[in-house]
């Protein structure tokens, strides 16, 4: 059972709600503001010296050198790299063009074969004989019609006309 008249209840001690004694009350509710850390001031470690100027001079060439080393590796393995590729791309342009021309070839070889057979087709031994025959109207050879000649006769006058001829010329030659 609730004791209804206890006035302890109704105490803001405990709540949170009315912790006011812990409320700033200088501070606005605004952005606080961002407080930025001072700059350090550079100083030497006391570890360093000094150099001269001659020292300094003889770092700033050595430097320099490294850096135009590092350049020339650099612009070396760039040209080295812009070679390779262009050797790639000089290949493929020959390999597409090789490709090209072995397709000529195979259409080149196709159009022979059916030529070829096409030429066969109209030379033909029995289709000329047969041409003869038919449309010419012409006949075929009878044994009777054959005469044989006998050329030995013929090539050795030939021959002897020949050396005579020769004989001749050397003699206007010679005179």
């Amino acid at each position: 059972m609730v004791n209804n008249s206890d006035f302890r209840r109704y105490s803001y001690d405990g709540d949170a709600a009315y912790a006011l004694k812990a409320f700033n009350r200088t501070r606005s509710s605004a952005a606080p503001e961002v407080r930025r850390p001072a700059r350090k001031k550079l100083t030497l470690s006391p570890n360093t010296e000094r150099k001269s100027k001659a020292q300094l001079v003889k770092e700033q060439r050595a430097a320099r050198v490294r850096v135009a080393e590092i350049t020339i590796v650099v612009s070396l393995v760039l040209a080295m790299l812009s070679a390779v590729l262009f050797t790639y791309v000089q290949k493929n342009e020959l390999t597409k063009s090789i490709a090209g021309i072995q397709q000529e070839i195979s259409v080149a070889k196709s159009d022979n074969v059916s030529l070829n057979a096409e030429l066969e087709a109209l030379v033909s031994v029995s289709q000329i004989d047969s041409y003869a025959l038919e449309k010419l109207g012409m006949t075929r050879l009878q044994s009777n019609q054959i005469r044989y000649i006998d050329t030995s006769e013929y090539e050795a006058q030939h021959a002897e006309q020949e050396t005579q001829q020769q004989s001749e010329t050397q003699q206007d030659g010679a005179e």
